[in-house]
Order: structure tokens, then sequence, then C-alpha cells
């Protein structure tokens, strides 16, 4: 079995990608940077190319197209199934962290719909006991992750 987080650290990885989906869906801008170290990359892979930004001036310019967008309001992202894994660099206050994410959308005048879905792995850090988001790649649900598939899609 490989290594784990305690299980404090556990529950409050936990809780940090809880605050992330609550901060990012009721347009809590601050809230949302803060859950980044301010170093923190995120890459994103997106049918018209992909898109990364660094530090939080830039993670609040990614984060308010979202904000700023009139058809955002009534999506929710479902982060699931966390997978908490050594830190590949073999650092005791990173862990690598794998998981589902499904976006579903509610418009007053149609049933909820999944939006979007995909997965992200991401590096979280703790600093001065706290969690945060160090770096994250936010893929769809194709390519390399479906590649033990025979048809890798």
């Amino acid at each position: 079995m490989p290594a784990r987080p305690s299980p404090e650290d556990a529950l409050l990885i936990h809780d940090l990608y809880a605050r992330y989906s609550w901060a990012l869906d009721t347009g809590d801008t601050d809230a949302y940077v803060q859950l980044y170290s301010a170093d923190a990359v995120i890459h994103e892979q997106r049918p018209d190319g992909d898109r990364q930004v660094r530090g939080h001036g830039e993670i609040r310019e990614f984060v308010r197209r979202f904000h700023d967008n009139p058809e955002f309001p009534g999506r929710q992202h479902r982060t699931s199934q966390l997978v908490i894994l050594p830190d590949a660099e073999g650092r005791d206050d990173r862990w690598l962290v794998r998981a589902y994410v499904l976006t579903t959308e509610f418009k007053a005048d149609r049933a909820p719909s999944v939006y979007w879905c995909g997965h992200t792995a991401d590096v979280v850090v703790k600093v001065a006991g706290e969690w945060y988001i160090e770096s994250r790649d936010i893929r769809p649900w194709a390519g390399d992750v479906l590649g033990r598939f025979a048809t890798g899609t």
C-alpha cells in the first residue's frame, strides 16, 4: 500500500476541495484565490488550446472569466473519488490528489443537466498548518485517462 496522509490531513484535504467548489460555484472570487499557494499554477486542457496561469493575480483573472460570465450561475462542480497519493518528489508536506470532476448546470426553464466531466491531478501543499493547491491540472474525461481501453476514447 502507498503511504497515506494522516487522518487529520486527509480530512483537511477533502475540506479544501469542498471549499474550492463552494467558492467557485457561489462567485466568491477572494475565497477561491486563497485556496491556492502564492505561486500556484493552474493548467487547463481545452479544445481551443491549453491554458496555464500562475500566481494569485492570474488565478484571480482565471476565475473571473467564470464569475463574470452571466451563463455561469447555476453550475455546480462536484469533485469526488479523491485519491491521495505520495508526492512524486517524495516531499513530506505535499500530496498528489487525483479526482473526478462533474459539472452540472441548472437553469430555471429546464431540468438539471451534465455540463462537463473530467478529472484533475493536483499537488497540495501544507503551509503553516493549512493545505493549499500548489498545482492544478484540469482535463476532460478523454485521452490518456482512457488509454487502457481498446478504443482509447
